[in-house]
Parts: structure tokens; sequence; C-alpha cells
């Protein structure tokens, strides 16, 4: 493993309804942050990854601050060595 650690998270952000649209742009124009799907009730589903896991603490602190975001959740977090973290994953068993 390098010394370059690669930090994943992923988290929910409830939003209302009628700031979906202006959300999701701001998450997509503005931060490390992927919207990888949402719902029309006001929930997306945001992956970002970093080097530093500081960074992404303070996107989650970021999207909390934006106008109609009612809160956010956080749901994952991997650490992997950023040297290999686009190379595919072999499980035990496989080959």
């Amino acid at each position: 493993m390098s010394d370059q650690l690669l930090h994943i998270i992923s988290f929910i952000v409830h939003v209302r309804p009628d700031a979906l649209t202006q959300t999701t742009a701001w998450i997509t124009q503005n931060t490390v942050g992927e919207v990888r799907g949402e719902d029309a009730a006001g929930k997306l589903v945001v992956v970002a990854e970093h080097t530093d896991e500081q960074q992404l603490l303070a996107l989650m602190d970021h999207v909390r601050e934006q106008p109609g975001v009612i809160d956010a959740a956080f749901v994952y977090h991997e650490v992997v060595d950023a040297l290999s973290a686009d190379e595919p994953h072999v499980q035990e068993g496989e080959q």
C-alpha cells in the first residue's frame, strides 16, 4: 500500500423537493461530490472521494448549508490505496 490514501464516502441529502434541481447543480458544479441518485420527494445520493478525509467532512457541512437542504446523513466510508483505487477488485475464490 502506498502512503497516499483515498477516502471514498457516500451520504444522503434530504432536500425540499422545490430545491432538488438547484442542490444537485450546486453539488455537481462546486464540489468533489457526484450525485449518483435522486428521488423526486427530495433525496439525493452523493458519492465523493478525496485524499483528505477532512475535506469530505467539510463537503457534507457545505451541503447542509445550501438553501433548501434539510440535512445530510453519512452512509459509507472506505479507505483505499490511491495508486490502486481504479484497479478491478478480485474477491477470494474468483479468478
